[in-house]
């Protein structure tokens, strides 16, 4: 009775243990983080930019964009697919691709806190002066 139980015991523990090697033909975590960057601001651009413009068509230009952007990182379509639904069944690498996503969006925005333009002082100024002088008697 107590060997069968033994048996499965270490069965189990075998089948729990995940393998932390990625496959050859699936794009490594940091080239995956970096498509997947790229991509989220190709949808934020059509979104923003391109909705505005009724002439054209929302989804051939995210087409347009996303082969660009495979282009750019020298993959293809089904190769992102092929690792995208690889990560997405591995939760414990995926996190890690999502929580750099979540620090990159991070810095993106301080960057653009950072780099606001200041508000022209000069022309609120010449209007408070002008004012004053209206006021003086």
């Amino acid at each position: 009775m107590r060997f069968p139980l033994f048996i499965s015991l270490i069965i189990l523990n075998f089948g729990c243990i995940q393998d932390k090697k990625i496959p050859k033909d699936i794009l490594p975590q940091n080239e995956m983080r970096k498509i997947m960057w790229d991509l989220m601001r190709a949808d934020a651009y059509v979104s923003t930019f391109i909705m505005k413009d009724s002439t054209k068509n929302q989804k051939t230009e995210s087409a347009i964009l996303y082969e660009k952007i495979f282009d750019i990182h020298s993959t293809t379509q089904e190769s992102f697919k092929k690792s995208l639904t690889f990560y997405q069944n591995r939760p414990d690498l995926f996190k890690a691709i999502s929580d750099s996503l979540k620090s990159d969006e991070r810095k993106a925005q301080e960057y653009q806190d950072i780099k606001k333009p200041e508000a022209d002082t000069t022309y609120r100024k010449m209007k408070l002066n002008k004012r004053l002088i209206e006021k003086k008697p």
